[in-house]
């Protein structure tokens, strides 16, 4: 169900019985065969080869493609944890990541959008030298709690 003009997916009913529309980039609008000129094109992914309906789902040509690659025990949910993971890394607020995955709760986003530790790593290190000298000068208490976080 897509929207080739508003560049959306529209899903009517998700795991939690609300519709979920859904953004798609460019890639995306490529893959599910819509060229950037507007026209459009048969996709193997979006109607069936034997009666030209439009499928429910992907299973028929996505099993075989994980097949073909050899990826063993994956799980659609995978692409959701990717998506958001890669969103996160990228700066996207959760506000939007939780809007993208149709998440009624941040607690959810947070579960798919993990990062890896050293994102974490990267986060602690925005507290160079800098910052723990200058506490150091105002205040020999405060300096100490600063330099034990930079160490």
């Amino acid at each position: 169900m897509v929207d080739w003009q508003g560049r959306m997916l529209n899903i009517p009913r998700t795991k939690n019985e609300e519709p979920l529309n859904v953004s798609v980039n460019d890639v995306a609008m490529a893959a599910l065969g819509h060229s950037s000129v507007g026209e459009l094109a048969k996709a193997e992914c979006s109607k069936s080869a034997k009666t030209g309906e439009p499928l429910e789902n992907g299973r028929h040509w996505f099993d075989r493609a994980l097949r073909e690659a050899g990826i063993k025990n994956f799980h659609w949910r995978d692409l959701r944890h990717t998506l958001a993971s890669r969103l996160r890394m990228k700066g996207a607020p959760l506000e939007d990541i939780a809007d993208l995955l149709g998440h009624k709760s941040l607690t959810m986003t947070r579960r798919y959008a993990h990062l890896a530790p050293s994102k974490l790593h990267a986060v602690v290190s925005l507290l160079g030298p800098t910052a723990t000298t200058s506490a150091t000068n105002k205040n020999d208490n405060e300096g100490s709690s600063s330099q034990a976080i930079a160490r």
